[in-house]
């Protein structure tokens, strides 16, 4: 039996997503597809679109027949972290046989050959990478020079400036890391960029696509299912904006010490000090933005650490989940009838514990409690900034 899995947000659920999974599973021979889905919150640091148990409904109507979340401390981390943490999420499952990507390069040679050379991360790299950062320089840009000190020819280079690459290359090196089992399955992506902000028609990049909901623009609806549509247009509280919760992010910002700002992940160099005075000057989320980002810390990476404070994310959270093998758990959010006979085989080949309810987290270690607890609060603080009654997390999942 072959399954393919997929790292998503789906946020939201657009016209190219439904073309990749459907591509995916005919490229991999596949009868099932099993999707490894960011929480309430995104990579990017922000609250997702919408919550997550929708946006696993969206999926499986969309195609998937199972849908399991990325634990939250993974999936507010960087596209290093990420990808492991979705990987490994993917691989436990003990079924998922190929793993499906979207990559914006044709040259697939050239992929490989980056990730490999991550991987293997020569000492001259590593020199050049505390060279380019101690300049002031963000990550990824200190990884590029890095590269390019290296002697890195500019056609690969190039392939890094892209989300979906960068992403890929993540992916590839963790699948040798943590599943070598995992065959990896790269497919073309189709439409406009991936960071595009202008629509494109049916096929448009999921930026433009949030940027076209938050201005209004009707013609943005042709570019989702009619489930997601819907919901965009008639449901009020959709999209959700990280200003839901910018009242309860400054004040968590504000009763916190200095110790416990130093002690968020990600954070180094004194820059608890910055969060520490930008937190009692800012009165709104874009003051506050403005206060903290530079070259070095990224928008995206202050709204990690943002994130990080908001849900209790310690530093090393991740790392512990990585720390053993055991730690880790498979929260089942969405389940489509037919995959019954998936969830089965699961039970048996699954080599951590698959939470379906509340009465399974008694087969977790103090570690995937820990992070389950994680997972909960960022459900709570979800629901509260929409106004909704508070429930926990380990509930039943979706079943379309």
């Amino acid at each position: 039996m072959r399954v393919v899995g997929i790292i998503a947000e789906y946020n939201p659920l657009h016209n190219g997503h439904i073309y990749h999974m459907e591509e995916a599973k005919r490229q991999a021979g596949s009868e099932f597809c099993v999707v490894a889905m960011s929480g309430n919150f995104v990579q990017r640091g922000e609250p997702a679109c919408t919550d997550k148990f929708t946006r696993a409904e969206w999926a499986v109507m969309g195609g998937a027949d199972l849908v399991v979340e990325i634990p939250t401390a993974y999936a507010v981390s960087s596209a290093e972290r990420f990808a492991e943490g979705a990987v490994r999420t993917l691989a436990a499952t003990g079924v998922v046989t190929d793993l499906a990507f979207g990559v914006e390069t044709e040259d697939l040679n050239a992929l490989y050959h980056l990730a490999d050379l991550l991987d293997r991360e020569p000492a001259n790299l590593r020199v050049y990478l505390l060279h380019h950062l101690k300049q002031g320089k963000s990550f990824p840009r200190a990884q590029y020079d890095a590269l390019s000190d290296l002697g890195v020819p500019e056609n690969e280079l190039e392939i890094l400036q892209q989300p979906n690459n960068i992403l890929a290359v993540e992916y590839l090196k963790s699948i040798r890391r943590f599943a070598p089992e995992i065959r990896p399955l790269p497919i073309q992506r189709i439409g406009n960029r991936y960071n595009s902000t202008v629509l494109t028609g049916k096929l448009s990049s999921a930026t433009a696509i949030r940027e076209a909901l938050l201005n209004g623009d009707e013609s943005v609806y042709d570019t989702m299912p009619m489930s997601v549509a819907a919901a965009m247009r008639f449901d009020a509280q959709f999209p959700v904006t990280f200003d839901r919760f910018a009242q309860m992010l400054l004040y968590r910002l504000r009763s916190m010490t200095l110790d416990e700002l130093a002690a968020l992940p990600d954070v180094n160099e004194g820059f608890e000090q910055v969060l520490y005075r930008a937190a009692r000057q800012a009165v709104d989320l874009p003051s506050l933005f403005e206060l903290i980002k530079s070259k070095r810390y990224t928008l995206a990476r202050c709204k990690r650490i943002l994130v990080s404070a908001l849900l209790h994310i310690p530093n090393g959270m991740a790392d512990a989940l990585g720390d053993h093998p055991e730690d880790l758990y498979l929260h089942v959010l969405g389940l489509k009838r037919v995959g019954r006979g998936l969830l089965a085989a699961m039970a048996s080949r699954a080599s951590v514990p698959v939470i379906l309810r509340h009465s399974d987290l008694q087969n977790c270690t103090d570690v995937a409690r820990a992070s389950l607890a994680i997972d909960a609060l960022s459900t709570d603080l979800y629901a509260y900034a929409l106004g909704r009654e508070l429930h926990r997390d380990a509930q039943s999942a979706i079943t379309v």
